[in-house]
């Protein structure tokens, strides 16, 4: 967090010191604007980081790296040591995997040496902190056991004894025991169900799912200490946690009441003097600063088991000031308005001494989920063949031994509406964005640097939402810096994901940890919009998938309707819990139903429905739906040799991890595109098809807001580069999709619901039926203005010649939208015709697209004759004819384009080349010659060309 301040800033805090009469503050003062006189002295708490190790493989092992330590630097991990090292082969190139692999069946030595300074030695309380540690670990110092640690996403701490803290160096040891033998002993001990892509057994392990496999991920399940390892002393007390509560008054403008509330860690029973908390804001420009000691409600003391080491307990006083906010700059999710950040600071205090401090950011505003009910709901005219849910909540399945007993009770009337709508600061938004998953399968590859080209990706197309998906880990604290400078709210899932638990009470001890440290690490994050307890489970459990004895269906309920939501309501009371995704709110009460909850809706791809599929439904909120398409070449080329280039070669079905997928992909070309003449032209149709396949989806519910509000694409990121869901591959390069996603992403969209022989007639040789051509238009304003603009469509031939144009001046209000008149081409042939439309507001282009009336395969596309033009960073493609989905593209280089996979009619258009996002080689610049442009037409065979 950067906490540097400017002389005006300094002058400001001096002034509200000085009026506040408070002797610290005129101490702190002195500090804060004398140079050179660090800050930190004035805290008794100190940290130090440990970052020099070693690391050894015990036992024989399948690389056969030879005994004795290897040097590394904490953050580590097994697979990036030895690959800094040379010792082992890339992971991710060809099938590296299947060795690598195997090496995590053996066990590893993390050892360093450590010696305490005379002031830590005198400190009442030496500690190290461990913030994270992978997984199954027993930690030692000087050959005396400090403890165990047996969850990745915990920090644990361990006291150093009195007899280890004298002079010299000292000997400290991490032992991983080899995370695949555990599973497996545990597994046998206890069967549990579990996705088959991912180890049997890893349910039994609080570490990341994806790590052990997943149907985009490979089975690589890394090892080490993947966060800062810390010495950490005091002598008085510390701030074990901060919660900065928010009050918005009834007239939100007006005043915001903000209460700081701290648990704090004595080593005495007595202090000194009665503590006391000194809570400091500054506005986000610098211009206002804020001050209270004003003390909230009776300070309070217990002695409880610490956060960080259960097995120690300590005293603790819970204390609270608070001071209100006049005229607030609130924090609005991207889209919607700006994301003015408050600097707050809480400071211990012990008369006039300081004995820690807690600083950071945070946003001023209200979120919730809206669930309220909708009676009497009526549908747009244009939702036609919707199937209402029929499902009343009583539907149950039951466990007799090993037989399932299936219970229906279904009534004639519909299940009334209930609506699903992240709401901020009053208003409900429609939420935009993808799921995201680890960003590296070698966790010390995730940086802020990188993590910041991805996160600036998903706000430059629009995204304001981002579900964390359970089956990765809790992400480190820069992420949600990030969401929250860039209006990103996010969906934050537990990490529990397709797979049944069984409670053991030292599980449930773990799991209460483990929650409790990640709440309160994360709630005072303006971008924190729900919880959410888990990914898939309940639909899972209804049907009967995962659970493997009557007992595992009860943890269910015991841990996702009772345990999880108990947590957050004493963490963080005004979060919003929702208990697993997809659900309508829980109790099995059927978690597919459209029109309540959220969905995961997969009838396209793993359905194989048409993607005109999509208007047969109402979902409330999509908080999945996806498909797949292969990476750009620069990507496949920095993991295939040139032998391996066919998409059923050994080494791409590797990095295909969806067995069913290649043949969905060309399930899918053979109903839209003709057959690609090359593994190059097949690696462009298929991420047109999944960007087509999106489109179609998200354009659909934005033309339908109110009854959906939400879109959130399945997925983002990849964790190694693979064939995926992903609209950004793993090295950085956007797909057609992303491109998509920042048009059809745009608050105000122009869109087209067209009708032809793709939703009426899509096979030629079947029955011969009267096919309506024609096409409804429909502008979504998801903008605080009453927008004024004009549409204009011309129905084209093939060379791009004009048949029949029109145009309508439109007026749409804020947060809804507008059908146009109805456009009727009867009269024309489905095959030799396309509908361009444009909106334009005061001049200015803002939305445009283009629709088939047929398959792209039987549409009588002429040859454009593309050609390229290369200026410094523009690039100038010209067309003889209509050309669809033209891409300027390069075999070795990571491009970025302000867009890109364009449709264009006859005539030019210019590609804006922008700076590479390369995840591996930032700054990398794309050479000229190595540029090439094509578009649909090029990727087949013509007998004509």
């Amino acid at each position: 967090m950067n906490t540097d301040k400017s002389p005006k800033t300094r002058m400001l805090i001096a002034y509200a010191m000085v009026l506040s009469g408070n002797r610290y503050l005129t101490k702190l003062l002195s500090k804060s604007t004398a140079p050179n006189v660090p800050e930190e002295e004035a805290e008794t708490l100190k940290k130090r980081t440990i970052t020099d190790w070693t690391l050894q493989v015990l036992g024989e092992n399948c690389f056969d790296i030879p005994k004795g330590p290897i040097q590394t630097t904490v953050p580590s991990t097994v697979y990036s040591t030895l690959l800094d090292h040379h010792l082992i082969p890339d992971p991710f190139y060809r099938d590296n995997e299947l060795l690598a692999t195997r090496l995590l069946e053996n066990d590893f030595l993390y050892e360093t040496t450590i010696s305490f300074t005379p002031e830590e030695q005198g400190a009442e309380r030496l500690l190290l902190r461990f913030s994270g540690i992978d997984t199954i670990a027993e930690l030692f110092l000087d050959e005396h056991p400090l403890g165990t640690a047996d969850n990745m996403h915990r920090t644990f701490e361990y006291p150093i004894p009195k007899a280890l803290q004298g002079s010299g160096e000292h000997h400290l040891s991490v032992l991983l025991r080899s995370p695949i033998r555990y599973i497996k002993e545990e597994n046998d001990k206890c069967p549990v169900g579990y996705s088959p892509d991912a180890m049997p057994g890893f349910p039994h392990i609080r570490k990341a799912a994806c790590m052990f496999g997943w149907d985009w991920g490979p089975r690589l399940p890394d090892a080490g200490l993947f966060r800062p390892v810390e010495i950490l002393s005091f002598s008085d007390a510390r701030l074990e946690s901060v919660f900065i509560r928010q009050t918005h008054a009834q007239d939100e403008a007006a005043r915001v009441l903000l209460t700081a509330e701290a648990d704090a860690e004595f080593t005495s029973d007595i202090p000194k003097a009665e503590p006391t908390l000194l809570f400091t804001v500054i506005s986000p420009d610098g211009s206002k600063v804020w001050t209270s000691g004003e003390i909230t409600g009776e300070c309070t003391w217990t002695i409880r088991p610490s956060l960080f080491d259960p097995t120690r307990s300590a005293r603790f006083m819970h204390l609270g000031v608070h001071l209100s906010i006049d005229h607030p700059e609130l924090w609005w999710p991207n889209g919607y308005g700006d994301q003015p950040l408050y600097q707050v600071r809480v400071d211990l205090l012990d008369g006039d001494r300081c004995m820690d401090t807690f600083e950071s950011r945070i946003g001023l505003r209200t979120v919730t989920v809206n669930t309220d009910k909708l009676p009497g709901e009526t549908w747009d005219p244009h939702l036609t063949r919707q199937t209402p849910d029929y499902d009343d909540g009583k539907n149950t399945l039951t466990f007799q031994g090993g037989s399932k007993q299936l219970t229906l009770s279904r009534h004639d009337a519909p299940l009334e509406g209930q609506n699903f709508a992240i709401q901020v600061n009053g208003l409900q938004v429609f939420a935009m964005g993808a799921d995201y998953i680890p960003e590296d399968n070698l966790l010390t590859r995730q940086n802020r640097e990188r993590t910041n080209l991805l996160l600036t990706t998903a706000r430059e197309s629009g995204f304001n939402c981002i579900r964390i998906w359970g089956g990765g880990y809790f992400p480190d604290d820069a992420f949600y810096d990030l969401c929250d400078e860039k209006g990103i709210l996010i969906w934050q899932d537990m990490m529990f994901t397709c797979a049944s638990y069984e409670l053991s009470p030292a599980f449930a001890k773990n799991l209460d940890n483990e929650f409790r440290q990640n709440i309160r690490r994360l709630r005072n994050h303006p971008c924190l919009a729900l919880w959410c307890g888990n990914n898939e489970l309940e639909m899972q459990y209804e049907s009967g998938e995962w659970a493997q004895t009557p007992k595992q269906h009860y943890d269910y309920i015991r841990l996702f309707e009772a345990m999880i939501p108990g947590i957050v309501h004493e963490e963080h009371p005004e979060a919003f819990y929702w208990p697993s995704s997809p659900s309508s709110g829980g109790n099995f009460q059927n978690s597919a139903a459209e029109n309540r909850g959220d969905t995961h809706y997969w009838g396209v791809w793993h359905g194989n429905e048409p993607f005109t599929a999509y208007r047969q439904h109402h979902f409330r909120f999509l908080s999945e739906f996806g498909f797949q398409s292969f990476p750009a070449m620069p990507t496949i080329r920095r993991f295939a040799a040139p032998e391996d280039l066919n998409v059923f070669s050994r080494v791409m079905e590797m990095h295909q991890r969806n067995s069913a997928a290649n043949g969905k992909i060309l399930n899918y070309l053979s109903a839209s595109f003709l057959y690609p003449k090359s593994f190059d032209a097949l690696v462009y149709c298929s991420q047109l098809l999944q960007a087509e396949a999106i489109r179609y989806g998200v354009e659909h519910f934005r033309r339908h807001r109110g009854t959906c509000m939400g879109t959130i694409v399945w997925q983002l990121n990849d964790c190694w580069p693979v064939a995926s869901w992903s609209s950004v591959d793993y090295y950085g390069n956007w797909k057609a999709l992303q491109y998509a996603e920042k048009r059809m992403f745009t608050p105000v969209l122009l869109s087209c619901e067209e009708h032809g022989e793709l939703d009426q007639k899509p096979f030629p040789n079947s029955m011969p039926v009267p096919i309506d051509v024609s096409a409804d238009l429909h502008v979504a304003n998801e903008t605080r203005e009453t927008i004024h603009a004009l549409v204009r469509w011309s129905l084209r031939l093939p060379d791009s010649s004009i048949v029949r144009q029109g145009e309508f001046p439109v007026t749409v209000a804020p947060f809804s939208g507008t059908w146009l008149p109805h456009l009727d081409f009867n009269d024309q042939d489905p095959l030799e015709v396309h509908l361009d439309y444009e909106l334009f507001m005061n001049g200015r282009l803002i939305s445009s697209g283009v629709s088939l009336f047929c398959a792209p395969k039987h549409y009588h596309f002429r040859d454009p004759k593309l050609t390229l033009t290369v200026s410094d960073d523009t690039c100038i493609v010209t067309a003889d004819a209509f050309a669809r989905f033209v891409s300027v593209e390069s075999d070795l280089t990571i491009l970025r384009f302000e867009d890109n996979f364009v449709d264009m009619e006859k005539g030019t258009h210019i590609f804006h080349l922008l700076p590479s996002r390369d995840f591996t080689h930032p700054g990398a610049a794309a050479l000229p010659e190595t540029l090439r442009v094509r578009s649909l037409y090029d990727a087949a065979e013509h007998p004509d060309s």
